[in-house]
């Protein structure tokens, strides 16, 4: 009887050796859509910058959760869909301090529209205001 109750606690703190090892060697392990995600988060982004990003971030997750399979090739087009949505909210020097290299011209162009965007909905809020 002395002997099962040395036991069990022995097995008890072997096992969650082995788990809290897993985790922390799965912890180290950082994908390339994180460390991207963290490259931009890391910049001096301004707060509509920050929560638009972030907003990406999750929903490109979620996305990812619903996926049946984790391939290289699906997580590759998570990344691509990742730095083209990033290059509307980021200006030409934040991308290239994130990623490297230079918008290109599809990358150039989801950053004008994004502006423009921003544009039409700060003069609709003027007409607005001005109508009352």
């Amino acid at each position: 009887m002395v002997r099962t109750s040395r036991v069990a606690p022995c097995l008890f703190l072997l096992t969650l050796l082995i788990s809290l090892l897993s985790m922390g060697l799965d912890a180290r392990h950082v994908s390339q859509f994180d460390e991207l995600f963290h490259n931009i988060d890391r910049q001096d982004l301004d707060p509509q910058q920050r929560i638009a990003i972030r907003a990406l971030r999750n929903r490109i997750r979620d996305e990812q959760v619903q996926m049946p399979t984790n391939f290289s090739t699906q997580s590759h087009q998570f990344v691509s869909e990742f730095l083209l949505c990033a290059s509307g909210i980021l200006d030409d020097q934040q991308f290239h301090k994130a990623t490297g290299r230079p918008k290109s011209p599809q990358q150039q162009l989801r950053y004008e529209l994004r502006q423009l965007h921003a544009e039409i909905m700060r003069l609709q809020r003027l007409t607005r205001h001005l109508n009352r």
